[in-house]
C-alpha cells in the first residue's frame, strides 16, 4: 500500500466508504488550488456511460408526441446534466428492480444495467493513474484525491491477489476507508425506507436474496412487487453486505478512519496529522 508522503511532495489519496460517510466532504475541505478532485461516479457517467444515459433521456422524450416530433426534426435537443453533486439522472437510468407498471425493471433488464455499470466502474477506477499524472503535468495540481463510488466494494475481489483495481490502488494512492457508525447505517436505512433509491447490486447478492424476497412477499416473480418495497427489503441487507466487504478490503489495503475522525478534518494539515499517527 502506498503511504502518504510529506506535504512538500505530491499527495495521492483515494477515499472509500458507504454513502454519506464524508468522502465528498473531505474533498471539499482540501484546497481547490492545490488538490485535483477525481470523482469516479462523475467519470462513469460523463465518459463510460454518457451515451447510454443520453439515449435514455431521449427515449423518455420520444414518448411525448410533440417532443418526439421536434426531436425527429432536430428542432430541440434533450441532454442530461451530470454534476459531481447531482447524479439524479443517473439514478433514474439505473432504475429499481420491481413491477414495470410502477416504473420498475424486470430482472433481465436490471441485471443488464448492473453489468454495464460494473464494467464502467472498473474502467473509471483503472483511469486513476492516468489522472494522477494528468493532474500534475497538465493542470499542475501538486496533490490528488479520488472520491470513490459507494459500490467500489462490489466490483473488486479481495480474495484475489491479482485483482487489477486493488493492485492499482496499492501502487498509486494511499487508500482511506471511512468506517460508518451503527447510528449512520441506521439513519441510511431509515432514509431509504422512506424513499428507496436505485443501487448497484452484485449478481451473486441478488441471486442469494431473491428467494428470501419472493418468500417474504409471497410472490413468484419480483415483477409482482413494487420497486419501493423491493428497495426497502434489500437495502439493509445490502448495507451489511457492503460493510463486510469494505472491512475486508480495508484490512489489507487501507488506512481506516472513523466518521468522527473524518468529520474533524478541516484542512490538509489535519489530514496529514491524523494519518501520520496511523
Amino acid at each position: 500500500m502506498s503511504r502518504l508522503q510529506p506535504s512538500s511532495k505530491p499527495l495521492r489519496i483515494a477515499v472509500m466508504g458507504l454513502s454519506g460517510v464524508g468522502k465528498t466532504r473531505l474533498s471539499r475541505v482540501l484546497s481547490r488550488d492545490s488538490w485535483f478532485h477525481y470523482s469516479v461516479d462523475y467519470r462513469i457517467w460523463t465518459h463510460y456511460l454518457g451515451d447510454q444515459l443520453s439515449d435514455y433521456v431521449k427515449q423518455l422524450a420520444m414518448q411525448h408526441p410533440l417532443l418526439r416530433e421536434m426531436l425527429r426534426r432536430d428542432a430541440i435537443t434533450v441532454e442530461h446534466r451530470v454534476h459531481i453533486d447531482n447524479l439524479l439522472a443517473t439514478a433514474y437510468f439505473m432504475g429499481m428492480l420491481g413491477n414495470p407498471k410502477e416504473l420498475g425493471s424486470t430482472l433481465k433488464d436490471f441485471s443488464s444495467r448492473m453489468a454495464m455499470h460494473a464494467e464502467a466502474e472498473k474502467a473509471a477506477m483503472l483511469d486513476i493513474p492516468a489522472f494522477v499524472e494528468r493532474a500534475q503535468k497538465l493542470y499542475q495540481y501538486p496533490h490528488f484525491m479520488a472520491d470513490l463510488s459507494g459500490s467500489l466494494c462490489e466490483i473488486v475481489d479481495v480474495t484475489d491477489p491479482d485483482d487489477p483495481v486493488l493492485q492499482m490502488l496499492d501502487d498509486s494512492v494511499t487508500l482511506i476507508y471511512i468506517c460508518a457508525t451503527q447510528s449512520h447505517t441506521a439513519l441510511l436505512t431509515k432514509r431509504n425506507n422512506a424513499n428507496p433509491k436505485p443501487m448497484y447490486y452484485r449478481p451473486n447478492f441478488i441471486a442469494a436474496e431473491m428467494p428470501k424476497l419472493l418468500t417474504h412477499f409471497n410472490v413468484r416473480s419480483v415483477e409482482n412487487v413494487s420497486p419501493k418495497e423491493v428497495g426497502a427489503f434489500l437495502y439493509p441487507r445490502l448495507l451489511a453486505h457492503r460493510v463486510e466487504r469494505y472491512e475486508a478490503i480495508a484490512a489489507k489495503h487501507a488506512v481506516t478512519l472513523t466518521m468522527e475522525e473524518a468529520a474533524a478534518i478541516q484542512s490538509e494539515a489535519d489530514l496529514l496529522a491524523l494519518l501520520g499517527r496511523r
